[in-house]
């Protein structure tokens, strides 16, 4: 075994076995348990060097309500199997990728914004979906972007489950369906993991501008093709490089 260079044998030896303890681990849980790609399928690793890469070639941005909506990838392909796989699937170990994701959008909508003092409010996650879950996709996304959100929003009422439905329907869907915390003065940009028609993010917005709040922007991972965005949107798609890193 060879030394390291700048310590004494014992510590140099305490290393060499936790390394290659680690090593072990890995391998054997990697036996046991195969890990694939969430996005592709590839073997031996999470999220694979191709599926990172589709998460970060630039910002797509949208306006709903007259809020500028950052996002770091389209919502198809790949980009929509990692975001499932989280979802639907439980594989928490693809959430730093779309964490990633997520931090590029939200220094995009930062390096636009003006001023100071601006905190993050995500979507809220039903209670039957925590339970269902044991945890909250958003959260877990927004944590792994390095960002704390602020516990402002709330359900006010349970809507009905978002698939299948119209732009219309979605929208009468959640209208009032949620709450915001007296936020007057405060400004936020408001995050979700993917925007489609946008009524979602719609309702957050209403919420916190009549609890007194100003939205800056609001961030995604990804965004759905505008032909599914609501009436009244900016129909325009512009893709920029990725915001910088804060």
């Amino acid at each position: 075994m060879p030394r390291h260079r700048g310590r004494a044998w014992g510590p140099s030896l305490a290393h060499f076995c936790l390394s290659h303890g680690r090593r072990v681990v890995r391998e054997t849980v990697a036996f046991l348990a195969p890990v694939t790609c969430a996005g592709c399928g590839e073997n031996d690793v999470s999220v694979c060097v191709v599926c990172r890469d589709a998460l970060s070639r630039g910002i797509l941005t949208r306006t709903i309500d007259g809020v500028r909506v950052y996002s770091a990838a389209q919502y198809s392909g790949c980009v929509k199997r990692l975001l499932l796989a989280v979802k639907r699937d439980g594989r928490v170990d693809a959430a730093s990728a779309l964490g990633s994701a997520l931090h590029a959008a939200v220094c995009a909508a930062l390096d636009d914004a003006e001023g100071q003092g601006i905190d993050i409010a995500a979507v809220p996650a039903s209670l039957r979906s925590r339970r269902r879950r044991g945890f909250v996709p958003v959260d877990l996304i927004v944590r792994r972007a390095g960002f704390a959100r602020s516990r402002v929003l709330a359900w006010r009422r349970r809507p009905r489950d978002q698939i299948g439905l119209g732009r219309a329907q979605r929208t009468e869907n959640l209208t009032s369906a949620i709450r915001s915390k007296n936020v007057s003065g405060r400004r936020f940009i408001v995050v979700d993991d993917v925007v489609t028609s946008g009524a979602t993010l719609s309702e957050c917005i209403r919420a916190l501008r009549q609890a007194g709040g100003e939205i800056v922007a609001c961030a995604t991972v990804a965004s759905t093709p505008l032909r599914l965005a609501t009436p009244g949107s900016d129909q325009s798609v512009t893709r920029s490089s990725p915001g910088a890193t804060v």
